[in-house]
């Protein structure tokens, strides 16, 4: 199974935004932006607004730091931070290749494996197994922030990544060229008043996402109409009936290393009357490219981008 599918339909679907103790335990509602409540950037003290309402406040950068999230561990690669990482979440690692972290199960998460690396730091996306009040308790520094659900989300953690580590310098530089990157590609959308009805499929049974996930937010950023909408679950599973009866006029494929492909979506009984099987309008995209909210969003939105829009991204 391909990381990007595992990644959403185990992590997201359960883990950020549903309940604790399963594949992807959720910690609660979702939260704000978070915010940084101290002077200049790289200025400590820093204060830092949890997702379950607690604040932390950082004296200095840490420099033993856990991570429990594949997103937080991209980041802080990104920003010549990996160094402070002395052990990370099994689905990312820093830097990919050489010098490679010690691994640890966010779904699993071990306490006492935690402690072994005596971390000033731990971040956790979610509250699996009321893991942030036991690392509380043992006077561990816990960052607790829920995933991003859109991509202004992950520029404002970027931002406060950068801070917490001492490198706001190099934040606001990766920041300052994925907003240029993404509004590169708005930019040749501004006429553009509805854009074409999509079906983003996770996996062959049909989860899909919904216009107030992270992976719809791509979508509502490129004015596409998701046939999601309305979905009361950030990852919604349809039917094959449903999928046709809204007749999407691009299918988006984040499941080809699942062994499905554009004739085996085409082959589905009854789909052969969609618009986008009929016009040969089924893209594929490397799930790895949505699979967390990182530093890849503007990869994945210039990809998605020409798939719905391929007369204007050549």
């Amino acid at each position: 199974m391909r990381i990007g599918r595992l990644y959403w339909i185990t992590m997201m679907l359960v883990a950020a935004f549903a309940v604790v103790a399963t594949a992807c335990g959720g910690g609660g509602s979702k939260s704000a932006s978070p915010t940084a409540t101290s002077a200049p950037q790289s200025a400590f003290p820093l204060t830092i607004d949890g997702s379950d309402g607690q604040k932390l406040t950082l004296s200095q950068a840490p420099h033993r730091i856990v991570s429990l999230s594949a997103h937080f561990t991209d980041i802080l690669c990104a920003l010549g931070a990996g160094d402070q990482l002395v052990a990370v979440e099994k689905y990312a690692n820093c830097p990919a290749g050489g010098h490679a972290k010690p691994e640890l199960d966010a779904y699993q998460p071990n306490l006492e494996a935690i402690a072994s690396y005596q971390p000033d730091l731990v971040y956790v996306f979610s509250d699996t197994g009321n893991l942030v009040e036991a690392l509380r308790r043992t006077n561990t520094n816990v960052l607790y922030l829920n995933l991003p659900t859109s991509l202004s989300g992950v520029l404002d953690q970027i931002d406060l990544f950068g801070k917490l580590t001492g490198h706001a310098a190099e934040a606001a530089s990766l920041e300052k060229s994925l907003k240029g990157r993404i509004d590169a590609v708005t930019q040749k959308l501004t006429d553009v008043t509805t854009g074409p009805k999509v079906y983003h499929e996770l996996d062959s049974t049909y989860y899909s996402a919904s216009p107030d996930s992270f992976v719809g937010d791509f979508y509502k950023t490129l004015k596409a109409d998701n046939i999601t909408a309305g979905a009361t679950d950030e990852y919604p599973q349809l039917s094959a009936e449903v999928i046709v009866q809204r007749n999407p006029d691009v299918i988006v494929m984040a499941d080809e290393g699942q062994g499905v492909t554009a004739d085996s979506v085409a082959a589905r009984p009854g789909w052969g009357a969609i618009n986008a099987v009929k016009n040969h309008r089924i893209c594929s995209l490397d799930p790895s490219l949505v699979s967390q909210p990182g530093t890849k969003i503007a990869d994945a939105l210039e990809a998605l981008a020409k798939c719905l829009y391929p007369d204007r991204f050549k």
